[in-house]
C-alpha cells in the first residue's frame, strides 16, 4: 500500500493568513441535517459542526470525542463517561440529554437520501445514568459499537426539538458542539462556517471557512490555480503529472478505504434496464444467472480500467473492502480478465448473441466515476454484453439507487478499517428492523453470508470474528453479490501557503489544513 506523502510542489515558503479557507469540493452536502444522507462528503462537512461520542482519526482508529472515556460493562451494556466542559455553540451546555435525543432522533428521521438509522439501530437502549454518563445497550454483544455510533452526531434537544431536515438546512436548528457554526448554506453554491467561541477543543486554524462545490475537474483545479481557493478534493488523475513540478501547488495523496463496485439487480425475476439486441425488454432478468455476473466480471480488465479511468492511482480488488482492512481474505483469488470464457459463460446462460443492459452511474460523486462508468460499459460491450452508460448528478443517482431503479450500477464503499461494515451494509440481505443490508443496492440475498455476518457482528474476540468475516467475504463474491473493481487513492492539493493532513477517511476537513510554516 501506498504511505501517506507529498506527491508534488516544493516548501512552502510563505505564511498563509490563518484568517479564511476556501475549499473547493468535487460534491456538495446533500443536507445540512447530520441524520441525513450518510455519504462521505456530507458526513465531512457536518463534521465541522456536530461531533459525535467517539471519532475516527486520519488512520481509522477510533478515538473519544464528546466522550471521555468507554468501558464495557456486560457483553451487550457499554457505559461512556461524557466530557463535562462542553457547551453548543449557543452556549448551552451539553449533556447526556442530548445524547439520548439525538440517537431517538436518528431513528425517526426519514429522508429520500437515506439515513444514519442502520447505525442505531443497534443500540436497543440509551439509559442516561447522569448528567454526563449514558449506557448503551445492544440486544447482542456487538463489537462494531464504537464504528457505528462514530457515524452518529450529536445535536440540540433543545434547538433540535421537532425540528425537521429543512430546519437543519436554514440553520435554524443546526447547534453543535464542533469546532465551526453554520453561517449559510445556499445548496449547489456554497456552505459558509465560522469559528464556535464555545468549541471545547483546540480552536481551527481558520476564523471562517467557505466550502464551493465545483463539480467540473478543470474549473475545480483552475480555482486553485488561480488563487480563488486555497485547497481542493479530488484532484484529477490525469493532472497530476504535469502538477508535480507546479510550484504554486502541492499534492497529498493517501491509500483510500474505499473500493468500487458493480452491484447488478440479483433480486428481481425481471430487470428494468435489461432488453434484448432489438430492444425488447427480457422476461427474465439475465443478472440472477451466476453465468452471467461471472461473464461480467471476466470481461473487465482491471489493469487496464486502473490506468485508463485513475491513471494508475488505484489498485485493483478482488473483494469489497480494501486489504488492510480488518476481515480482508487471503483466500479470493485476483479477479482474472478472460473475455473467452465470458463469452463461452453468457452462451452456457443462454445468451449466445449478448444483450442490451444500462450501467448506471454518478457523475462526480467518486473520483473519475464517469470515465469509469464508460470504460467498463466499452468493456462489457467486448463480450457482447452492449452496455449503455448513464451518468447522473449525484442527487439523481442517490435517489435512484435508493428507489432500487436500476439493473447495474457503479457504486462504492468505505471500509473505515473493518469490512464487517460493508458486509453488513451492501451484502446482508435487506432487514430494516435489525440494521441489516441499508445500503444493499442489488437486493443480494444468501443466508449463509446473512448467517456469518450475523454471528461475526455478536463475536467480542477478534480471531474468531476475523475468520467470520472473511469467510462471509469469499462467499459473496464466489456469488458475485457485487463485482469489485478497484481501489483509488485519494488526492488533495494546496496552494502556496498551505499544508493538508489527508487520511483513510477521505474527509476534507478545515481542521486538517493549516498555514505552512
Amino acid at each position: 500500500m501506498r504511505v501517506l506523502g507529498v506527491l508534488a510542489g516544493m516548501a512552502f515558503a510563505a505564511t498563509a493568513a490563518a484568517a479564511d479557507l476556501n475549499v473547493a469540493l468535487q460534491t456538495d452536502a446533500t443536507s445540512m441535517d447530520p441524520h441525513v444522507a450518510p455519504t462521505f462528503t456530507t458526513s465531512a462537512l457536518h463534521q465541522h459542526v456536530f461531533d459525535t461520542l467517539v471519532a475516527a482519526d486520519p488512520k481509522l482508529n477510533m478515538v473519544p470525542d464528546l466522550a471521555a472515556r468507554w468501558r464495557i460493562v456486560s457483553d451487550t451494556a457499554w457505559e461512556f463517561d461524557l466530557r463535562e466542559d462542553v457547551r453548543f455553540s449557543d452556549g448551552k451546555p451539553f449533556t447526556a440529554e442530548d445524547v439520548a435525543f439525538s440517537f431517538a432522533r436518528v431513528n425517526a428521521v426519514r429522508h429520500g437520501a437515506g439515513t444514519y438509522a442502520p447505525y442505531a439501530r443497534p443500540v436497543t437502549k440509551v439509559e442516561v445514568l447522569g448528567p454526563y454518563r449514558v449506557r448503551l445497550e445492544t440486544a447482542t454483544p456487538y463489537p462494531m459499537l464504537l464504528q457505528d455510533i462514530g457515524r452518529i452526531r450529536i445535536v440540540s434537544s433543545t434547538a433540535a426539538v421537532d425540528a425537521g431536515t429543512p430546519d437543519f438546512n436554514a440553520g435554524r436548528a443546526a447547534i453543535g458542539t464542533g469546532p465551526y457554526r453554520l453561517v449559510r448554506w445556499t445548496p449547489g453554491e456554497r456552505l459558509e462556517l465560522t469559528r464556535n467561541p464555545n468549541y471545547w477543543g483546540t480552536a481551527p486554524a481558520w476564523e471562517n471557512v467557505t466550502f464551493r462545490p465545483i463539480a467540473n475537474d478543470a474549473a475545480r483545479l483552475a480555482a486553485l490555480l488561480s488563487g480563488t481557493v486555497d485547497l481542493i478534493d479530488k484532484v484529477p488523475m490525469n493532472d497530476v503529472a504535469r502538477l508535480r513540478g507546479d510550484a504554486r501547488v502541492q499534492l497529498f495523496v493517501h491509500d483510500g478505504n474505499r473500493t468500487m463496485f458493480l452491484v447488478p439487480d440479483t433480486a428481481r425475476e425481471t430487470t428494468p434496464f435489461a432488453f434484448d439486441k432489438e430492444g425488447r425488454p427480457l422476461e427474465r432478468n439475465p443478472l440472477r444467472d451466476l453465468r452471467v455476473r461471472q461473464a461480467l466480471a471476466l470481461a473487465i480488465n482491471r489493469a487496464a480500467l486502473t490506468e485508463r479511468a485513475m491513471d494508475g492511482l488505484a489498485t485493483p480488488a478482488n473483494q469489497a473492502a480494501p486489504e488492510g482492512m480488518f476481515g480482508w481474505s487471503d483466500r479470493i483469488p485476483a479477479a482474472a480478465f478472460d473475455p473467452a470464457r465470458a463469452r463461452a459463460l453468457l452462451t452456457e446462460a443462454g445468451y449466445p448473441n449478448g444483450f442490451r443492459l444500462t450501467l448506471h452511474c454518478s457523475n462526480g460523486r467518486y473520483v473519475n466515476d464517469r470515465t469509469t462508468c464508460l470504460q467498463v460499459a466499452q468493456m462489457l460491450t467486448r463480450i457482447g454484453v452492449e452496455a449503455q452508460a448513464e451518468a447522473e448528478p449525484q442527487s439523481v443517482f442517490m435517489t435512484r439507487m435508493t428507489a432500487f431503479n436500476a439493473s447495474l450500477l457503479l457504486n462504492g464503499w468505505g471500509s473505515y478499517g473493518d469490512n464487517l461494515i460493508v458486509l453488513r451494509q451492501a451484502l446482508h440481505s435487506v432487514d430494516a428492523s435489525r440494521g441489516y443490508g441499508g445500503f444493499n443496492r442489488g437486493r443480494y440475498a444468501n443466508p449463509e453470508v446473512d448467517r456469518l455476518i450475523e454471528e461475526a457482528a455478536q463475536t467480542i474476540q477478534p480471531d474468531r470474528r476475523a475468520a467470520l468475516q472473511a469467510e462471509a467475504m469469499e462467499r459473496a463474491m464466489a456469488d458475485l453479490g457485487v463485482i469489485p473493481l478497484y481501489t483509488a487513492a485519494w488526492i488533495w492539493a494546496t496552494r502556496r501557503g498551505f499544508t493538508f493532513t489527508p487520511g483513510f477517511d477521505e474527509g476534507t476537513l478545515a481542521m486538517r489544513a493549516v498555514p505552512a510554516r
